[in-house]
């Protein structure tokens, strides 16, 4: 890694490190405030909007890093006509709450907050330059633009704590986290490159960039549904409190997606250079192994100390979440594996996989929802969770000839604390027959 690589990924751990921190002792104090009923309820909302999230990005965000990386002396071309294909998404996500809430009629009570955060979404377009920085290596630009947000919105948030606010003040506070983000992006995008009212939009650009994301935009929509379908569910078949109790599990357990997301982002790059060279297959595999090992230490010692730790932080009434977090916390083994998985099929160009994996997941996590919610609520919701995870993000590669590679190196990292004690020897048969 050179300095321009360390410096990056130093950035985006930091922003991460207090991120995680701040947005924890926050949702602490607002899960203890609000109770797990109303917690679940403002849990299961955001769940709804969060299945907006791939019909505004189109499958665009690392494809703008790659083709920024690609065709430079078009970036401007490039990052307008992403915003606006974003743009489209995001009216047309708008368009799909608002059939939800006139046809539904499970939105608890706050359609217009509901509502409000679909509409806000549509800022969410310019977070495409975000991936253009990713390109330039500007992450400390963007760092700062997002810590500078995040505190803001999270002491507006302890405010809302002193004054008993409700449930549709905080749904109010996402939304207004959506709109800074977004009119920061496009400032941060002037600054830094002089370039704003050089962007244009082409037709033909257009075209391009649809046609190369078609498949992402699929496994993006089959993605999100599989992360956030289990809140959704957990609504409709349990009850409010199970969503609330599963919530906070998640949270604490996904809160650690940060670390393979920001060192992947920063390798990106290099990873796109070194293709069709001896030593891509050495870093993807170091890259891998990593990122297993940074899963195992964070599981392990959550599995022993989930319920003790949910207690002490949330107090009894969460402390069936200790169980699920103790569950839930697994799926990190390919959550971790999966962001570089991500960028490799892209790098391959091997799009079409990205759709057919998280597809997999997706119809195994509803599937297993189905099944095992009703029987065991929130903890049911977790197995789900680590059957399809698994399922998306590692099975399904061995059944395919051009995924196998990647198979390949996940099962050596699957079997590192083995190759980590065996004799050179032993080791080099055992990898000869994966």
């Amino acid at each position: 890694m050179n300095n321009k690589e360390f410096s990056s990924s130093i950035w985006l751990l930091s922003e991460k490190i207090i991120s995680m921190g701040l947005n924890l002792i926050v949702m602490l104090l607002i899960a203890r405030s609000l109770g797990p009923k109303i917690f679940g309820e403002l849990n299961y909302l955001l769940a709804i909007v969060a299945l907006l999230a791939p019909l505004t990005a189109l499958g665009l965000n690392s494809l703008v890093t790659k083709e920024v990386l690609d065709r430079e002396h078009q970036s401007a071309q490039i990052m307008g006509t992403s915003i606006v294909i974003r743009i489209i998404g995001g009216i047309l996500a708008f368009a799909l709450v608002l059939v939800f809430i006139n046809f539904s009629g499970i939105a608890h009570g706050s359609n217009f907050q509901l509502a409000l955060l679909a509409f806000i979404n549509i800022f969410t377009a310019t977070y495409a330059i975000d991936f253009y920085m990713q390109a330039k290596m500007l992450n400390q630009s963007v760092v700062k633009l997002r810590l500078t947000v995040l505190f803001f919105i999270n002491l507006t948030k302890i405010i809302g704590l002193w004054q008993s606010a409700s449930l549709n003040f905080y749904l109010a506070i996402a939304a207004l986290e959506m709109l800074l983000t977004g009119f920061g992006f496009i400032l941060l995008y002037h600054f830094k490159t002089q370039q704003l009212t050089k962007l244009s939009v082409n037709f033909t650009e257009a075209k391009y960039l649809f046609k190369k994301s078609s498949w992402l935009i699929l496994s993006g929509i089959a993605a999100i549904i599989y992360l956030k379908i289990d809140q959704i569910m957990l609504g409709t078949l349990s009850t409010s409190e199970q969503v609330g109790i599963y919530a906070v599990a998640s949270r604490l357990s996904e809160v650690w997606y940060f670390i393979p997301t920001a060192i992947v982002i920063s390798f990106f790059p290099k990873l796109i250079k070194l293709k069709d060279t001896p030593q891509y297959s050495t870093e993807l595999q170091k890259l891998n192994d990593l990122l297993f090992t940074l899963a195992i230490l964070v599981a392990l010692p959550t599995t022993f100390f989930a319920t003790p730790v949910i207690v002490l932080l949330f107090g009894n009434t969460y402390k069936e979440a200790g169980l699920v977090l103790s569950i839930h916390i697994w799926a990190g083994l390919f959550i971790f594996m999966r962001a570089l998985l991500s960028k490799w099929l892209i790098n391959e160009n091997l799009l079409k996989f990205s759709l057919v994996t998280q597809l997999l997941g997706a119809v195994f996590n509803i599937v297993c929802n189905f099944y095992y919610i009703p029987i065991y609520g929130a903890l049911g919701a977790a197995i789900a969770t680590v059957i399809s995870y698994a399922t998306a993000s590692y099975i399904a590669l061995l059944f395919h000839h051009s995924t196998r590679p990647m198979a390949k190196i996940m099962t050596k990292s699957l079997l590192l604390p083995i190759r980590f004690i065996m004799s050179p020897k032993s080791l080099y048969k055992v990898q000869n027959r994966i």
